[in-house]
């Protein structure tokens, strides 16, 4: 196995090669190189933050995408026996992971959870770029006083700013899946529907429900971001068949965990699917509130942008 996981590393480290083998796959459906084939449910779901970033953000991601994708149809092969080394040629390597059916994922899927391999988010401390280009360090603030002490200290000998978590929303919201999420186990699988492979890997997935959590700075936010983790739990519902959903909005000026429980709404997964399919194709959705342009990471090309 490690064999393999090493050659598989190897493999997605490679930029070039994974860009040769993303056109390779798109030739092979017959879809033009420019258009859109690999994309995650999480950016899907972001049509109802803004439609345009969800589109432009897919595109931005795609080989990344691409290769969750082949990564996960290469691994789950050798777990299940379907392969035993990397074929010799790119059009081989393509078609491993044709025969793996939803039930070999769920079979991966329940030996994850015998295992006690829930999802787990190990975030102490990182350092980052604020926004005047200096480099800081950002530390969980759910550490225990001892270990936050020695990454404080790490900083000051190296004379680097201690920011506020707030300054990295995606930081902050990855140090708090360590400490404030549920944990259940899941696993990473690709959908067809289509031209698209739509990758999707749940904050969680039991027997019965699939389970997602975010966070946001305050309540005015949690409005605009419910729509969107209730979409993506929709999704996750619907691809991995599952007929509830739990979704979880820690707001952090609150210091509480906002929960929802509900029956996975399909009509709302297809219906993000067809709107998401559109804008893709060209249509031009309303321009979102003005203030969500401004750390949008599109904010300068992107052409409905409120000037």
């Amino acid at each position: 196995m490690k064999d393999i996981e090493q050659k598989i590393e190897e493999l997605l480290s490679d930029e070039r090669t994974l860009e040769k083998l993303l056109l390779l796959e798109k030739t092979r459906r017959g879809v033009p190189k420019e258009n859109l084939v690999f994309v995650g449910m999480a950016n899907i779901a972001q049509y109802y933050w803004c439609a345009m970033q969800a589109v432009l953000k897919s595109r931005a991601n795609e080989l990344l995408f691409f290769a969750s994708y082949l990564c996960d149809r290469i691994s789950y092969s050798h777990c299940l026996g379907l392969i035993s080394k990397l074929p010799g040629t790119k059009e081989a390597l393509l078609d491993i992971g044709t025969k793996i059916t939803f039930d070999d994922v769920q079979k991966l899927l329940r030996e994850k959870a015998t295992r006690g391999e829930h999802i787990s988010f190990e975030y102490a401390a990182a350092k980052q770029l604020d926004k005047h280009g200096k480099l800081v360090m950002v530390i969980n603030p759910d550490l225990p006083l001892e270990q936050r002490i020695c990454f404080e200290a790490e900083a000051k000998a190296e004379g680097v700013r201690i920011a506020n978590p707030e300054e990295f929303p995606i930081l902050r919201g990855e140090f708090l899946h360590t400490t404030k999420a549920e944990h259940y186990p899941t696993i990473r699988w690709n959908f067809e529907r289509g031209r698209y492979a739509i990758v999707g890997v749940p904050d969680g997935i039991t027997d019965t429900f699939v389970y997602e959590f975010k966070t946001c700075g305050n309540k005015y936010s949690m409005y605009f971001i419910k729509s969107v983790a209730l979409t993506q739990a929709d999704l996750y519902g619907y691809f991995f068949k599952r007929s509830k959903k739990r979704v979880q909005i820690y707001v952090v000026a609150e210091g509480l965990t906002q929960t929802w429980e509900d029956k996975v709404d399909k009509d709302k997964a297809e219906s993000v699917l067809a709107d998401f399919t559109r804008v893709d194709g060209g249509w031009i959705p309303p321009a979102p509130k003005p203030w969500k342009c401004k750390s949008c990471e599109f904010n300068q090309s992107c052409s409905i942008r409120p000037r």
